[in-house]
């Protein structure tokens, strides 16, 4: 099984900072992101929500920027981490992207595909842009989340799940019909939703079955 993330350090370089209290700290990050957006985040926002004060937030990310980049890259990881446990209990190649497809569907409530939760990845995109540290390490999520595509296409070949394609190529189309789709789903459109987002990509992926 291929690690769907690559290890990134993170940029902060304070020490004495427990794992527990960064993953509280990030958490409330994210969740005041979902919140309020990224531009209106408040270092007082997230110090709020863990009970602490703005100092101390800034004791252990000594800016915005380094904090709102650390909590981006956390919230990227833990969802594959999530996608990668799922794939653990998937047999079949097809089953796999299955997996992959349904993790990538916003949804209205509940689950890692939340769409409140989902919110966190244009402003990681947008912020990406002018953020070096951000940029590379949103490069290299996106090339494993794409390898990760193209091994399961590949073992479906290799079993006779799938007919024979390059699967590189066939990685770039559904990474970008979903992430073109999850935006539409979060922005509401009344033409598609998270079931019609599911079906469409699976459809799209049923033209390389055998």
């Amino acid at each position: 099984m291929i690690r769907i993330y690559a290890n990134i350090n993170p940029v902060s370089p304070r020490p004495k900072l427990t794992e527990s209290r960064r993953r509280d700290i990030l958490d409330a990050t994210v969740g005041a992101i979902s919140e309020r957006g990224l531009c209106d985040t408040r270092i007082s926002d997230i110090a709020g929500i863990i009970g602490a004060s703005p100092a101390l937030v800034l004791y252990y990310f000594p800016s915005k920027a380094v904090l709102l980049t650390e909590a981006l890259i956390y919230q990227d990881q833990l969802f594959y981490d999530n996608v990668r446990d799922e794939l653990q209990s998937a047999v079949t190649a097809e089953d796999k992207l299955v997996v992959l497809i349904e993790a990538s569907c916003p949804t209205a409530a509940g689950g890692n595909g939340e769409i409140d939760s989902w919110q966190i990845w244009p402003a990681t995109w947008e912020m990406a842009r002018h953020d070096p540290t951000l940029a590379a390490a949103r490069a290299r999520l996106d090339e494993a989340w794409r390898s990760q595509i193209a091994a399961i296409v590949d073992e479906g070949i290799e079993s006779g799940e799938f007919r024979p394609v390059e699967s590189s190529d066939f990685a770039i189309q559904l990474s970008a019909m979903l992430d073109g789709m999850a935006i539409e789903v979060m922005l509401g459109d009344p033409t598609i939703d998270s079931v019609r987002m599911s079906e469409l990509a699976r459809g799209f992926s049923r033209q390389f079955l055998k």
